[in-house]
């Protein structure tokens, strides 16, 4: 089943166009090609659950869990999977990523899925506040992440992340600061005379130094 069938097969509803599927969305469910042993899934930051229910799509064996601040984009997950019809193997929850100890038990993920905000709030000058949650960052949130990850992720296991490259490096030290290593990474570009538009990657919790750089990969347009 490829992503193109996926997207005309699934019916996703959005409260505005800033939560609908971008192509970071379909970057990250492309490069989350999943292991056999890698059943339960946790997506951080899940929106209106477009990158969950394409992998509940994909992946017919796995539960996965999505975990969305922001309680529009959540009710519209929940609406999407409804209509779906993925029954209880995903799970949407409007929560804070910092209360994770709440829903989930400590190392009990085997994969972990993550867009994560990536503008400076002096990068990104919008009116539209649910766009700036969404899309923004400091340094605490980003690193909310991570400790979500660490604790959520057993060990060994992988985090599989889509992320800009204006603050790639500062994901990076995060990412070492938890014991995450990087072994893959997919650059992906808007055309081939045009700077790198988006960093994905695979990040191995405990992991040992083993990184592995794919030839790079075109959108089909530019932006995020």
């Amino acid at each position: 089943m490829n992503l193109e069938y996926i997207f005309k097969e699934l019916s996703l509803k959005s409260p505005n166009k800033f939560h609908s599927p971008t192509h970071g969305t379909t970057f990250l469910i492309e490069i989350s090609k999943l292991l056999k042993n890698e059943k339960k899934v946790l997506e951080l930051g899940s929106g209106i659950g477009s990158v969950s229910l394409a992998l509940a799509k994909l992946y017919e064996d796995i539960e996965i869990t999505g975990f969305e601040l922001q309680k529009e984009p959540y009710e519209y997950s929940i609406m999407n999977l409804r209509e779906n019809n993925l029954g209880n193997r995903v799970r949407f929850i409007n929560d804070d990523i910092e209360n994770i100890e709440k829903h989930v038990e400590r190392e009990s993920i085997d994969c972990i899925i993550t867009n994560p905000p990536h503008y400076s709030d002096k990068s990104l000058k919008s009116p539209f506040e649910d766009r700036k949650i969404a899309r923004t960052f400091d340094r605490n949130n980003l690193e909310k992440f991570f400790k979500a990850a660490s604790y959520a992720l057993k060990n060994k296991k992988r985090m599989i992340f889509v992320y800009h490259p204006t603050y790639f490096i500062t994901f990076l030290n995060l990412a070492q600061k938890y014991k995450f290593m990087l072994q893959e990474m997919y650059i992906a570009y808007g055309n081939k005379k045009g700077t790198a538009q988006l960093i994905g990657g695979i990040l191995r919790k405990n992991g040992g130094e083993n990184l592995k750089v794919y030839p790079p990969v075109f959108l089909k347009s530019s932006g995020d």
